[in-house]
């Protein structure tokens, strides 16, 4: 989806609203795709004595599993971005502080993408005190005890073991 700035940009006081859903179903993150639905995002532009500000309000469900468990899990979220607009600039070392579009047109899609997954974690657990798969047996400690051996012996170090016993 596009958004037209170009009023806003050429306007001071012109303020512009829009909300639409992006989609980024296909949007990969350290081998997962992450969002199940689309991401509905709410942009507001503002031109306030020629400074444009751009809000970005973007409400999403992560759908993930947990790393330790693999539980499956939906994360609700809501994130804000703020962005500075401009038409060009002078200097090119400033253009990460800045959203530069010289025709006006900013692509939500992508804007979308490098505001939210820069900043997700990259470890998801379903609660702080996970306690994971049992490494013999895979039931999820969680639910169950399975009462496999908490610590088993590597048969490759026995030998090692016979000699610290002499």
């Amino acid at each position: 989806m596009k958004l037209d700035l170009g009023r806003v940009l050429d306007r001071s006081g012109e303020v512009d609203v829009v909300t639409t859903d992006v989609d980024l179903t296909d949007a990969a993150f350290y081998g997962r795709h992450p969002f199940s639905a689309p991401v509905r995002v709410t942009a507001r532009a503002e031109n306030h004595v020629g400074i444009v500000t751009l809000d970005c309000t973007y409400e999403f469900t992560l759908s993930v599993n947990c790393d330790r468990c693999l539980a499956p899990m939906e994360i609700p979220s809501t994130r804000t971005v703020r962005h500075t607009v401009v038409r060009a600039l002078e200097n090119t070392e400033d253009e990460e502080d800045y959203l530069v579009t010289e025709d006006g047109i900013v692509e939500l899609t992508e804007l979308a993408t490098n505001d939210i997954l820069p900043e997700l974690p990259t470890r998801f657990l379903c609660r702080e005190d996970c306690r994971g798969l049992c490494p013999i047996c895979g039931a999820n400690r969680n639910l169950t005890d399975c009462g496999c051996a908490e610590k088993t012996e590597d048969p490759r170090l026995a030998p090692l073991r016979k000699l610290l016993e002499n």
